[in-house]
């Protein structure tokens, strides 16, 4: 047997150690290079995802500094009976948090909109802008949200001081945003990052004229949910213009962030009834929402409204409808004129002189101020629900739950609640179309006066005069139809809102009117406001329409049976 020699080794030994060194060295330079979060501070974090703020135009507060409200505010105590109780006259950023009750509110010492507004514009150059920043991490997510302060909302449902906002961007653990979620009236929508406007990773969000809601897109607000003035012609701020302050967690903070704790809210409360109607502020950001929107940001992001590429597809649809239309009503008065001016060409006259001498003419008589009331009822409120409640001074002029006109559109609102809730802070829309659909009517009434110019037939004018009977009674129709279906489009306007809920009363009454949408009246209680009689029903630019149409109606009887002023050019 061959003696074994001392000292051989094998070859694949030789280099087994430099190997698992090499081997080592890539798993560990792997796991660096996957876990980019675990190595961005806080402060990095807020820079990296910081939103760019687009106002819309007109608007006259921007997000500032807490230490502004507070400086400009004195702190009271709300009693049952709305009245107050002052506590202290200067209170101040690092002992606000002393005050642990839910019944204090700060309230702005410059008392009324227009000197708030007024010393807010004469010093925001050296105020600058704020975002306080709250960050949350967990295992598997990290979620930075952007607390945005404003001194004052006067939108278009809710007027009352203080105002504030939230930009929410949900990330994975290696840094990855994935979401981001956007304040609106005490909700919200969500968006996919894919879906989101960015400028690099900072999402580009349209915030709504003197609401502060947030938005996805400039053209965003008039439809759905959405009830907002919402635009890209105002002022716009970067991050390089955004104060960024991180913010520790209750009772356990920097001494100058003691506002943190504070439980009342951020601007004047009154009356129940002025908090119902939207004359209250807020709730500070570990309060917001019950805690909710602080503490569980996963909860408040499932509570939100989901948006994506097809629901902005709509909403850009709903923004440009007007302009849309007008290409096509500039084609139709393109093509009436061109006819007009060619029959003039080959005849060199044209027929209206002759048709409004015969019996044509009455009927046009009848016509034209059959246009004229049409044109003065979509001018006018066309149907509407008001509150009146028992309670002075809200009895005088009613609550109006919806209403719907030429100008405005729909506007669905409801106020629900008790006092001691923020979601009571005003009025939420339960569902809007603001769309200017007298314009859309006028325009077709204003044709129609071209068929008059142009006029060969009396028989095809009447005709046409009988067809716009359908077109001047559309708007009537479509309010019926939609307020028949009422009853069962509430239900599904409130899947897309899970924090809100209405009372079986509220239900019954939505029911009632459903079963009878030409007219009525209830009598119902609501939270807060108390016994209301509930009125409902056409309005009298809705009459005015349906005298218009049978005005137009009976022109066109008329003029149909006139003779015929060029049988062969007909």
């Amino acid at each position: 047997m061959p003696k074994r020699l001392n000292g051989f080794h094998h070859p694949a030994k030789k280099f087994a150690l430099p190997i698992a060194i090499i081997v080592l060295l890539i798993v560990a330079l792997a796991v660096f290079i996957n876990q980019p979060a675990a190595a961005q501070t806080d402060e990095e974090l807020a820079a990296k995802f910081a939103p760019l703020l687009q106002f819309a135009g007109g608007e006259q507060f921007y997000p500032t500094s807490v230490d502004y409200i507070i400086d400009n505010s004195a702190l009271k105590q709300r009693h049952p009976n709305g009245s107050s109780t002052l506590i202290d006259p200067e209170p101040r950023p690092d002992n606000l948090g002393i005050n642990t009750t839910p019944d204090m509110f700060l309230d702005n010492k410059l008392g009324t909109f227009e000197s708030i507004a007024a010393d807010y514009q004469a010093r925001a150059d050296e105020l600058g802008y704020y975002t306080y920043i709250h960050v949350v991490r967990n295992q598997t997510s990290v979620v930075v949200q952007y607390w945005l302060f404003y001194v004052y909302n006067n939108g278009p449902l809710n007027d009352h001081q203080g105002d504030i906002e939230t930009v929410t961007v949900f990330a994975d653990a290696t840094g990855n945003a994935q979401w981001v979620v956007v304040s609106q009236h005490n909700s919200g929508q969500n968006a996919a990052w894919a879906d989101v406007e960015k400028d690099g990773n900072h999402p580009v969000i349209y915030v709504a004229q003197g609401s502060h809601a947030n938005y996805f897109r400039s053209y965003q607000g008039k439809f759905g949910l959405e009830n907002d003035e919402v635009g890209a012609d105002g002022k716009t701020i970067t991050l390089n213009q955004l104060n960024l302050v991180l913010l520790g967690e209750p009772l356990n903070h920097p001494p100058e962030q003691s506002w943190l704790d504070f439980q009342g809210r951020w601007g004047y409360v009154g009356t129940d009834e002025e908090i119902v109607l939207g004359r209250a502020g807020p709730f500070g950001p570990v309060f917001s929402r019950n805690g909710v929107k602080w503490s569980e940001p996963d909860q408040f992001l499932a509570s939100t409204f989901r948006v994506d590429g097809n629901y902005f597809v709509l909403a850009w649809l709903v923004a440009n409808f007007l302009l849309l239309y007008l290409i096509y009503f500039l084609a139709r008065f393109g093509w009436k004129s061109w006819n007009i001016i060619r029959f003039y060409r080959r005849h060199h006259r044209l027929l209206v002189g002759k048709f409004l001498a015969s019996r044509g003419g009455k009927g046009f008589v009848i016509g034209l101020f059959a246009i004229l009331v049409a044109f003065l009822g979509l001018l006018l409120p066309w149907y509407g629900i008001t509150a009146f409640p028992e309670t002075k001074p809200l009895s005088e002029a009613g609550i109006p739950l919806m209403t719907v006109d030429g100008v405005q559109g729909v506007r669905v609102n409801l106020f629900l609640g008790d006092s001691s809730a923020e979601s009571t802070s005003g009025f939420r829309t339960l569902f809007a179309t603001r769309l200017p659909l007298a314009l859309i009517f006028a325009a077709e009434l204003f044709l129609l006066s071209l068929d008059v110019i142009g006029v060969r037939s009396g028989r095809a004018l009447g005709r046409k005069f009988i067809v716009s009977t359908v077109t001047i009674l559309l708007p009537v129709f479509l309010i019926l139809i939609f307020i028949s279906q009422l009853s069962a489009l509430v239900p599904l306007a409130l899947q897309q809102t899970p924090t809100v809920e209405i009372t079986e009363s509220i239900q019954a009454l939505v029911q009632t009117i459903s079963a009878n949408p030409a007219y009525g009246t209830a009598s119902m209680w609501f939270p807060i406001i108390g016994t209301s009689t509930v009125w409902w029903g056409l309005s009298v630019g809705s009459y005015l329409l349906i005298a218009a149409a049978l005005l137009s109606l009976i022109s066109g009887i008329v003029m149909h049976s006139a003779p015929d002023l060029e049988p062969k050019q007909d």
